[in-house]
Parts: C-alpha cells; sequence; structure tokens
C-alpha cells in the first residue's frame, strides 16, 4: 500500500515540527518547508530550507511533489504590541506568512487533494475569534485564514476535500513569541506543548471518512501569562 503524503508548513519548529513528526509516525511521507531544521528531524521525506515569501520558489519546490493528501499549514509569524507601533515590515511580514502563503498554498495544491480527497489543516489560532489588544494584526490575519478555510470547505465538500481550522492557545516552546514581551506562564495548566495540538490533529486525521471535525480549539485549563525578564 503506497503511503500517503503530507506537505508541513513551519515544520522546522514548534507546532509544526510536533505535527511533522506525528504524521511520520502516522505513515506519511512528510515533506517539511521551514527555515533551519533541527538535527533529530531525519524522519522528514523531504526537508525544503525556504522563505514563505519566496513564492516562485515555493510553488516550484511543490509542483514537484506529485500526490498530495494532506497539506498543514502551520507557519506563522507575530509582532505584539499598540497597533500604532506595527511597522510596515512587520505587518507586511505577517500578511505574507500567516495568511497570503496558506492562501497560495491552498490554491495550488487543491487540484491534487481532490484527487486524493484529502485534506487541509490550517494552524489559525484562538486569536481569530477574539478582540486583540496588542496583537491586532495577528489576530485579523488569523481571522481571515479561518474565514477563509471555512469557505474553501463549502466549495470544495462535494468532491470529498476536507478543510479543518485548528486553533491553539498560548503555547510553549514555540518561536511565536519571540518579538513579544511576554510569554506563557510556567505554572502547571497554564500553557500548552507543541504536542499537544499534534495530538489534536492526529484526532482529525483519523475521523472515518465522510466525517469532519471543521474547527477546535486547543486551550490551556488556566490562562496566566508573564513578563518576560530582561
Amino acid at each position: 500500500m503506497e503511503l500517503k503524503t503530507a506537505i508541513v508548513t513551519g515544520a522546522s519548529s514548534g507546532i509544526g515540527l510536533a505535527i511533522a513528526r506525528m504524521l511520520s509516525e502516522e505513515g506519511y511521507k512528510v515533506y517539511g518547508i521551514g527555515r533551519v531544521f533541527p538535527e533529530n528531524s531525519d524522519f522528514f521525506e523531504k526537508r525544503m530550507s525556504l522563505d514563505l515569501r519566496d513564492t516562485d520558489i515555493l510553488l516550484e519546490k511543490v509542483s514537484e511533489i506529485k500526490n498530495v493528501d494532506l497539506l498543514v499549514n502551520a507557519a506563522g509569524s507575530a509582532y505584539y504590541g499598540l497597533a500604532e507601533f506595527n511597522t510596515p515590515d512587520q505587518i507586511k511580514e505577517m500578511c505574507r506568512v500567516d495568511l497570503e502563503a496558506p492562501m497560495i498554498l491552498i490554491s495550488a495544491l487543491l487540484p491534487r487533494l481532490k484527487d486524493s480527497k484529502g485534506m487541509v489543516i490550517n494552524i489559525a489560532s484562538v486569536t481569530s475569534t477574539r478582540i486583540n489588544t496588542h496583537g491586532a494584526a495577528y489576530g485579523a490575519l488569523k481571522a481571515g485564514l479561518r474565514s477563509y478555510g471555512r469557505s474553501v470547505y463549502e466549495e470544495v465538500r462535494k468532491t470529498g476535500v476536507r478543510v479543518v481550522t485548528v486553533c491553539p492557545d498560548l503555547t510553549a516552546g514555540t518561536k511565536l513569541y519571540r518579538n513579544a514581551d511576554f510569554k506563557p506562564s510556567e505554572e502547571d495548566g497554564c500553557f500548552l506543548t507543541p504536542e499537544d495540538t499534534a495530538e489534536c490533529v492526529r484526532d482529525i486525521i483519523n475521523m472515518r471518512e465522510g466525517a469532519v471535525v471543521t474547527e477546535v480549539e486547543v486551550r490551556p485549563q488556566f490562562n496566566r501569562i508573564e513578563k518576560k525578564k530582561n
């Protein structure tokens, strides 16, 4: 039996890496798109080190993958603070990584996903459903990704393609807060791990054909952050 094929963005760290590892355990051939991959990641079928904003290179690389059963858009970029202090470059980066690249990949891969009756999983954020002071741009873009996924699902559901939005909350062990002055609290129950979201994705991909969870939030029990120490 031929193995299923998955493409995962943001696969070199955090939630993307955890999902890629889980998919490999589930028997997928995993093509990972990221920046700098860790040494202990030889489970990939292929690691593609590139910038998602290099659209021509991105499309060239994915065009080489003939059969696609699953696309996971897990890459993310976030800058925090009051909206008036978001620079044009920060906004452009978030727009291109958080929304433009997933839309481009989904559009390009849908014909192959229709052939395989495959699945798209977009890793959005709980911010996509909330008011986000100090994170207005990031929340708006994740809301856009959530909206896009919901609409695409209605377009393609008759073909057997499933589109799922997963919305994780505060997650430790990721690079998403590298540009923030806060981080998830280190107290027990106050943060998710990347593996928590990966386990949620495992349940989603193993649902019986004909049933689909189109949207799910993954949250820690408690909601606490803490200031980073200088």
